[in-house]
């Protein structure tokens, strides 16, 4: 199962010295991709959303088809693409029980 990994930075929010070391919020990129060209952004915009032909917005598992993998390698971000194992893959299986 193909899955896509965005990055995410450690982002300072707070404005003084004392809370602005201890209090920084990971925050995730998002990619968008527009005939062809990616670009990852932290805070993207409606506007880019609707104008963007593919969008994977940041904070969020996704389980990619083989048409993603395709699309999100041409437009250049192939390393954040990661192979995981299927859940049914990880579950142990129960042998069945003999009824009698």
């Amino acid at each position: 199962m193909k899955v896509l990994k965005l990055p995410s930075e450690p982002i300072v929010y707070a404005e003084d010295r004392l809370f602005g070391r201890f209090f920084r919020t990971p925050t995730p990129s998002s990619l968008l991709i527009t005939g062809g060209v990616g670009s990852l952004t932290m805070n993207p915009t409606q506007t880019a959303i609707n104008n963007a032909d593919s969008v994977y917005l940041g904070g969020h598992k996704h389980v990619l088809t083989d048409d993603d993998v395709a699309t999100i390698t041409a437009a250049g971000f192939g390393d954040l693409i990661t192979d995981e194992p299927d859940v049914q893959d990880r579950m142990p299986r129960r042998k069945p029980r003999k009824l009698g």
